[in-house]
């Protein structure tokens, strides 16, 4: 891991040194198309977002650009803020506070008459949380090894935030959506996220041999390894010899964590792949299938990614909120699960597996637009305001 790498992964586990460095390099962004509107909206987001330009290592970078601009086509003022700290600006000089976290506890608290509504990217904060701890006890029980740094926990004033608001509008299915309901929320609004594309996706799909690619499965993600099921993935693959499990993903930042698993030889790591890079691609081609066994998401977008762009058929949790239809595999949290799938896999036909994994390559390329999610969200707030 490079020296950068490194200070960034200490900063971030820093609470006073990401405080500093976000005093300094993301500061609150006011009026940022510069407007006359009256109206006006804060997004309790993140202003680094809009500060990175084109950036391609996840699609919520595009999907706050959406957010700020429908806001200003529906005639607001949009100023953005960070939502892992209270902010300082007149929270009562706004008509709607939209997004997720500090900020929006905080309008709670000061009793601000202005609109507000929770933008959920995962699950309820509260669901997340919970089903993440109860990983950890499991994982400790077997390994007597606490992983606390394989989580993805959050503070509860994220939670109180997401079950008081006005309205929620959530990235994900039903699924997702009833984590919300569940938790209090009244008006609980659900909508697909959308995901980076590759221009040769059809083909990598269609260049797809399942022959050669139907006994290997990659495991796509970010932080959170434990969170997101790579110890059940890896025991089901130590106990399956002759399937093959692809790893990517910040790894170094949880060597710790692998450490304590201790990968078998059909394990192979990459750590941080590039979805537009010539190894990605090659991990398409290699990998017949992609394998998220994830404790709560919102919409996994690591899940499309690899659906869409490389004909991976998805063996997922319905805790991933991805619809599956016919043409992929649904498993629960445990080993036992994933190699049921395995087995089962084993006896299909590689003329079928690959004809339902282009099936599902199509679909998901059609539906997870940026366009989509625009069309989605637009219509979603304009029924909240409508509402309210």
């Amino acid at each position: 891991m490079s020296i950068l790498n490194k200070l960034k992964i200490k900063v971030k586990k820093s609470t006073l040194l990401l405080n500093i460095y976000e005093s300094i390099f993301q500061r609150d962004l006011i009026n940022i198309f510069s407007s006359v509107y009256d109206k006006k909206v804060l997004f309790s987001y993140s202003t680094y977002h809009f500060r990175k330009g084109n950036y391609v290592k996840h699609s919520n970078y595009s999907e706050s650009l959406v957010i700020a601009e429908v806001f200003h086509s529906l005639g607001y003022k949009v100023d953005v803020v960070n939502n892992n700290r209270f902010t300082k600006v007149d929270l009562s000089s706004y008509d709607v506070i939209f997004g997720e976290g500090l900020p929006l506890y905080q309008a709670l608290q000061s009793e601000t008459n202005a609109l507000k509504i929770y933008y959920g990217t995962g699950s309820h904060p509260f669901h997340c949380s919970q089903q993440s701890i109860s990983r950890l006890i499991d994982f400790y029980r077997q390994k007597a090894f606490l992983a606390t740094g394989s989580l993805r926990t959050n503070d509860y004033r994220w939670g109180v935030a997401a079950s008081l608001a006005d309205a929620v509008i959530c990235i994900g299915n039903d699924v997702t959506r009833s984590t919300f309901k569940e938790q209090g929320a009244s008006s609980v609004y659900s909508l697909d996220p959308s995901f980076h594309a590759r221009e040769d996706a059809l083909t990598i799909g269609q260049s797809k041999d399942f022959d050669t690619c139907r006994r290997s499965a990659l495991w796509f993600g970010s932080y959170g390894l434990l969170h997101k099921g790579l110890d059940l993935a890896v025991e089901a693959f130590r106990e399956n010899p002759s399937w093959t499990l692809h790893i990517c993903g910040y790894t170094e930042a949880e060597k710790e964590l692998l450490d304590a698993i201790s990968l078998p030889e059909n394990v192979v790591v990459h750590g941080f792949v590039n979805v537009f890079s010539e190894e990605f691609k090659a991990l398409c081609l290699d990998c017949g299938f992609v394998l998220l066994p994830s404790c709560s998401e919102g919409l996994a977008t690591a899940v499309i990614t690899c659906v869409a762009n490389g004909a991976m058929l998805p063996i997922v949790t319905k805790e991933c909120g991805f619809d599956i239809g016919d043409n992929g595999f649904k498993i629960e949290l445990s080993k036992l699960s994933i190699t049921q799938v395995l087995h089962e896999v084993d006896k299909l036909e590689s003329e079928l597996l690959k004809s339902r994994a282009l099936a599902i390559q199509a679909d998901s390329l059609e539906r997870y637009s940026l366009d989509n999610y625009k069309t989605s969200l637009i219509n979603s707030i304009r029924d909240i305001l409508d509402e309210c």
